[in-house]
């Protein structure tokens, strides 16, 4: 056959592969995941625009077409999903977030803010060949060929296709080893293998995981987590321990509270001003990193109350609801304390009722024990949510543990009954989503103000332990020139700096103000619950955190591998080691320890969960 023949017969062909290939590298630039490696993400892109159209090689010349159109279509859409997803999660999505996905209807203010009609683009080629198709369908004059002509087409382009990626995979594999197993930086391996190749990656795992389960712990593997544990847990004599027991226990979860808010102020207004009264009467975390992942708010909870880590994808109250946990409430209860959540939101949202009973809370106060009286943003408003939640509290037996999530400073930050309308003047933000965002900021820090009054009434203040702490960041990273105009007055922010202010408020109010001050240190959600099992006199073997008053060094790592020190932090979209302090880089060989500790957090957290080794350890020791 001349190959000229052959070459006019495959111009449909030909012309999917350019268009996939172009568009892939387009989603690419867009998204900024583009470096001097370039050329392994152009060979993995190519990969996969070959392997796709492989799939077109048999069928009539007439469904051939129409399938290339199908196959542009899901490619759009797939690119389409992650460029939305990105805009608030600065990340990727992946197979194990379709659990959540009907999430996205409690939440879709939250979704449609993210959308822009300019995303629409993405469709544009789809919709002109579909036209054009429509039109000249009739023309289409394409030769039939052989059975064994298409075969060998399809085996040619499916053998180049995977050569190509695999040779993207295997060096993304040389500069990250490990990196394809754990996943634990999705938007590197887009940047080196190309979006398609990573979602056919990334569904090959979720099935070698959750349905295959290929990954399944050896018995020394299982004994390997123990004694890590055991080592990292030993008790030697802690200061303040069981200090606090018989008092009771109040953790507040506030919604999206990052901590660039406190003491800071917009046109001469304090933006947080009863947080930062309550601050000098506290013990301060300056530096406490939000450690969630993909289950938001959820992963938050997580932490608090296990002090393990999020899993690689979704979230672990819906994934894992099933599993034995040592947790918060369950060793409080087991102290003689009553336990309750209250969150004035439906209760089958992140599968709540399930994973609370499993976490071991006596009681839910969900939406449906609240009278939804004032709206603002989501739902009932903070102010009175508060209200309503000391009411309950007070009639609690004594001691108990609640565990309270606010709802009003959720994105996208909406103003119920101009509640904001004048609450802060934010000058130069005002109508942008920071500017939003601080006078949302502004309204929970007010209801926090009356809240701390209410519980002083009840007589339960001076009677508590009151935690507050941010669950995870309010601006997503698109708007980072905004971020660094408010806070550095500039429209720049350096890597180190956005980083930096990842920090979310914390602080714990002890009665008659026994212990506060300021912990310098780095710490993250993973320390509350440690600190907390040593002020109520308990031990907890299977924590990854520390207790904050008995360390003298912090060390915090990130679902996406990023880890941070008091002096130092690894950026793992740059992959640099920097100085804290000068923004400096470090010769990264020279942290291999750290590098190594970090890993072994992460693996270890996945290890206990994925594989509910808690139940297994219990069982073992009984």
């Amino acid at each position: 056959m001349k190959i000229k023949t052959w070459l006019l017969n495959q111009v449909d062909l030909i012309l999917f592969i350019m268009v996939i290939f172009f568009k892939l590298l387009i989603f690419n630039y867009s998204l900024n995941l583009v470096d001097n490696q370039a050329r392994y993400l152009m060979i993995g892109c190519l990969g996969s625009a070959l392997i796709l159209a492989s799939i077109f090689s048999f069928g009539s010349p007439i469904s051939r077409v129409k399938g290339m159109i199908v196959g542009d279509f899901i490619i759009s859409l797939i690119l389409f999903i992650d460029v939305v997803y990105n805009r608030y999660f600065y990340d990727v999505t992946s197979v194990a977030l379709i659990k959540q996905a009907k999430l996205a209807a409690e939440v879709k203010s939250s979704v449609t803010a993210l959308l822009k009609p300019t995303d629409l683009i993405i469709f544009l080629d789809v919709i002109i060949f579909l036209f054009l198709y429509i039109k000249l369908k009739e023309y289409i004059k394409i030769k039939n060929f052989k059975l064994s002509f298409k075969a060998i087409q399809f085996i040619s382009l499916a053998l180049l296709g995977f050569l190509l990626s695999f040779n993207s995979v295997k060096a993304l594999e040389k500069e990250q080893p490990g990196i394809t197993k754990t996943m634990y930086d999705k938007k590197y391996v887009v940047k080196r293998i190309g979006n398609i190749n990573f979602h056919i990656f990334d569904f090959y795992r979720y099935i070698s995981s959750n349905v295959l389960k290929k990954d399944s712990l050896t018995q020394e593997e299982k004994q390997n987590i123990k004694s890590y544990l055991d080592e990292k847990n030993k008790v030697n004599s802690p200061k303040y321990y069981g200090d606090m027991k018989g008092k009771n226990l109040i953790v507040v979860q506030i919604e999206a509270f990052q901590g660039f808010l406190l003491n800071k102020k917009i046109n001469g207004q304090e933006i947080t001003p009863k947080l930062n009264k309550l601050a000098k009467d506290s013990l301060v975390f300056d530096n406490f990193f939000y450690q969630t992942a993909f289950g938001g708010t959820s992963d938050a909870e997580f932490i608090i109350n296990n002090s393990l880590l999020p899993i690689k994808e979704g979230s672990v109250y819906y994934q894992y609801p099933g599993n034995e946990y040592d947790s918060l409430p369950k060793n409080m209860k087991g102290n003689g304390y009553y336990t309750a959540v209250l969150h004035a939101n439906r209760p089958g949202f992140w599968n709540r009722s399930n994973m609370y009973k499993t976490l071991g809370f006596d009681k839910y106060e969900s939406e449906l024990n609240f009278q939804i009286d004032d709206i603002q943003g989501l739902g009932l408003s903070d102010k009175s949510f508060f209200k309503q939640a000391v009411e309950k509290m007070k009639d609690y037996p004594k001691p108990f543990y609640s565990f309270l999530i606010t709802l009003s400073s959720h994105y996208p930050y909406k103003d119920s009954n101009d509640k904001l309308k004048n609450i802060i003047n934010t000058g130069e933000f005002e109508g942008t989503i920071i500017g939003d965002y601080i006078k949302s900021a502004k309204y929970t820090d007010e209801a926090i103000g009356e809240f701390i009054e209410l519980l002083k009434q009840e007589g339960l203040w001076e009677n508590s332990v009151v935690v507050f702490y941010g669950d995870h960041y309010a601006i997503p990273y698109d708007q980072k020139s905004t971020m660094g105009k408010l806070l550095y007055n500039r429209d720049t922010i350096s890597n180190l700096e956005w980083q930096e202010a990842q920090k979310v408020v914390s602080m714990i109010h002890f009665p008659n103000e026994k212990i506060k001050g300021n912990v310098k240190q780095v710490t993250g959600q993973y320390d509350i619950y440690p600190t907390i099992a040593n002020l109520f006199g308990f031990n907890v073997p299977y924590a990854l955190g520390r207790d904050v008053l008995n360390t003298e060094r912090g060390f915090v790592v990130l679902r996406n591998g990023i880890w941070i020190e008091d002096d130092k932090m690894y950026l793992n979209w740059v992959d640099k080691v920097v100085d804290r302090k000068t923004g400096k880089e470090l010769n990264k060989e020279d942290y291999t320890s750290e590098f190594e500790k970090a890993y072994n957090m992460l693996k270890t957290s996945d290890g206990i969960i994925e594989n509910n080794l808690i139940e297994y350890f219990n069982k073992a020791e009984n």
